[in-house]
C-alpha cells in the first residue's frame, strides 16, 4: 500500500491539529460544571460521560495525519488512567497546551531537543513541588472529599469512601450492575490476584471485557496441562454438578484451550494463571485452596489430574476476571481453616525482616483478611448505570491514589500556584532550554482557566487571583467562591 508522506512544518501542524481537535472534545467536560459528552458506538447503547480517557478512546479522525496527533494524546490519557486512575481530562488539557505552545516555539526557530530538555526540567520541578506540598490523606473525611470530587456526586462519593474504609487499602473493591434504581454497597469475603484470563475468547461480558462465572468449581494445580483428556475428571465433576469450572494452572496448551472453548463456549470453562512466581506462587496457591475449600494438585506430592475427586475442587459464589485481574468472591473454604492460615501468615509477617519478604507477607495477610466490597450501580436505564459505574471507578482510583501519595489543593489551584516557582528554574539555564521551562510554566494555569471557563466565570481574572493568593486557597467552581480548598473538600 502506497504511503503518503509530509514533512517539517506541514507534518507538525497536522499533528497539532489532531491534538487540538481531540482536546476540543474533552476540555469542555472539565470541572464540577463541565458538560457531558455523548458517544455513539456501532454496538450497544450510547455512553454519556465526562471521563477524558473514555471520550479520547472513542475518537478517530478522518485525516490520517491529524489522527496520529489525536492518538498520541489519547495515549497520554490512557497512561494517566493506568498510573493514577483519574485526572485524565487534566492530562489532555496540559498535553494540548504544551504541544501547541511547543510547536509555536519551534516555528519561531527554537531547537526541539533543547526545548525538550527544558520541558523535562520544568516537569521535574513541578512534580517535586507537588510532592512537597502534598498532605497525607488520613481519615475518612479527606478520602470522602476526594471521592466526592472524582464522582461529582456526594452519595456516590460517600459509598466509595465507606467501601474503602471497610475493606482497607489492601481490600478489593469492584462494581456491578444493580437490579434496582438505587446504588448500594455490599461487602463480602473475597480474594483477588493480578492474573487474568488466558484467552479473550473466554470473555462473557464483551463490553467490559470480563469473564464472570457464577457458583464455579475451582481446580488448582501446578501441573502442565498438555492434553485435553487430562481434564476429563474435573470436567465430569463440574458437568454432573451443572456448574462452571475455573482452572488455575501454570501452563495450559493451546489445544486444551481450544477444546474447552469448543465444548460450550464462554461461561462454562475459564482458565487463569496462578498468582506470583517461585515459592511465593506455591504459598499463594495454598492460600487460594484454603479460601475456596479445595486442594492444590501439586507435582511435588505426586498429584495427578486424572485422579481428581469432588473434594479436591474448591468453590466460590462468583469469579470475576479481566485481562489482568481475578477476583474470587465468597470462597467455599472452612472459616476455621482460613483463620488458622491467617494467624500463621501473621506470625511469619511479624518474624520477617522489613524488606520485600515482609511486603509479600503483608500482601498475603491482606488477601486472607480483607473482604471484597461490591458497589452495585443503580439507574433507570443501562446508559445511566454505565455512567454511574464509570463515576464510581473514577472515584475509587482517586481514593487509592490519594491514600498512597497524599492530596493537594484541587480545582487546578496547586498547578497554577506552582507556576511562578519555575522562574528560578528558567533563570538557571540558557537559550532554548530556558524557553522549554517557560513553556511548562505557561501551561500550568490552563486546567484552572478551563475549569473557570466551564463554570461561566472570567477565566483570566480567576487565574490572576488564584496565582496571587496563598497556597491552599483557590477557586471553588461549584460555588463560584475563593476559599480554602482543603476545608471546602476540593482536593
Amino acid at each position: 500500500m502506497p504511503k503518503i508522506m509530509i514533512h517539517n512544518s506541514e507534518a507538525r501542524r497536522a499533528l497539532a491539529r489532531g491534538v487540538f481537535r481531540l482536546a476540543q472534545a474533552v476540555e469542555p467536560t472539565l470541572g464540577p460544571k463541565g458538560m457531558n459528552a455523548m458517544i455513539d458506538r456501532p454496538v450497544g447503547t450510547p455512553i454519556v460521560t465526562r471521563d477524558g480517557v473514555s471520550i479520547a478512546s472513542e475518537i478517530e479522525l478522518h485525516d490520517r495525519f491529524e489522527n496520529m496527533g489525536a492518538q498520541v494524546v489519547r495515549e497520554v490519557s490512557m497512561q494517566t488512567n493506568e498510573v493514577a486512575g483519574d485526572g485524565t481530562t487534566t492530562a489532555i488539557v496540559l498535553a494540548n497546551a504544551l504541544i501547541q505552545a511547543g510547536i509555536e516555539a519551534n516555528e519561531r526557530g527554537a531547537k526541539p531537543v533543547e526545548l525538550c530538555k527544558g520541558i523535562e526540567l520544568g516537569v521535574a520541578a513541578v512534580v517535586a513541588a507537588l510532592k512537597a506540598s502534598a498532605k497525607p490523606a488520613k481519615g475518612n473525611g479527606i478520602l470522602a472529599s476526594v471521592a466526592n470530587i472524582a464522582a461529582t456526586n456526594a452519595k456516590l462519593g460517600a459509598l466509595v469512601a465507606e467501601a474503602h474504609e471497610r475493606v482497607g487499602a489492601d481490600g478489593v473493591i469492584t462494581t456491578d450492575f444493580s437490579v434496582t434504581t438505587e446504588t448500594t454497597l455490599d461487602v463480602v469475603e473475597g480474594m483477588s490476584f493480578e492474573r487474568g484470563y488466558l484467552s479473550h475468547h473466554m470473555v462473557t461480558d464483551q463490553e467490559r471485557m470480563e469473564a464472570v462465572l457464577d457458583r464455579p468449581l475451582i481446580l488448582m494445580t501446578d501441573l502442565k496441562i498438555k492434553e485435553p483428556g487430562a481434564l476429563d475428571a474435573a470436567r465430569r465433576i463440574a458437568d454432573e454438578a451443572s456448574r462452571p469450572l475455573l482452572i488455575v494452572a501454570e501452563e495450559v496448551s493451546p489445544e486444551v484451550v481450544v477444546t474447552l472453548l469448543g465444548k460450550q463456549g464462554p461461561g462454562k470453562y475459564l482458565v487463569v494463571h496462578p498468582p506470583e512466581y517461585g515459592h511465593w506462587r506455591k504459598a499463594m496457591m495454598e492460600d487460594l485452596a484454603i479460601i475456596t475449600g479445595g486442594r492444590v494438585i501439586a507435582r511435588d506430592l505426586g498429584g495427578r489430574l486424572e485422579d481428581i475427586t469432588a473434594e479436591d475442587l474448591g468453590s466460590a459464589d462468583r469469579v470475576k476476571t479481566s485481562s489482568s485481574y481475578t477476583t474470587i468472591i465468597r470462597g467455599g473454604g472452612d472459616p476455621a481453616a482460613i483463620a488458622a492460615r491467617r494467624a500463621q501468615v501473621q506470625r511469619q509477617y511479624e518474624a520477617a525482616p522489613p524488606n520485600i519478604e515482609q511486603d509479600k507477607f503483608r500482601e498475603r495477610l491482606a488477601k486472607l483478611s480483607g473482604g471484597t466490597a461490591i458497589l452495585y450501580a443503580g439507574g433507570v436505564t443501562p446508559v445511566e448505570q454505565k455512567r454511574t459505574i464509570q463515576l464510581i471507578e473514577d472515584s475509587l482510583n482517586a481514593v487509592r491514589a490519594a491514600s498512597e501519595e497524599g492530596v493537594v489543593a484541587g480545582g487546578g489551584s496547586a498547578l497554577a500556584q506552582i507556576a511562578p516557582r519555575l522562574d528560578r528554574v528558567a533563570a538557571s539555564v540558557d537559550g532554548d532550554v530556558a524557553e522549554g521551562v517557560r513553556l511548562v510554566k505557561s501551561v500550568l494555569s490552563r486546567p484552572l482557566w478551563r475549569i473557570a471557563a466551564n463554570a461561566g466565570a472570567d477565566p483570566e481574572a480567576v487565574v490572576a487571583e488564584v496565582t496571587r493568593i496563598n497556597g491552599g486557597y483557590g477557586f471553588n467552581a461549584a460555588s463560584g467562591a475563593y476559599q480554602n480548598m482543603f476545608e471546602a473538600g476540593v482536593i
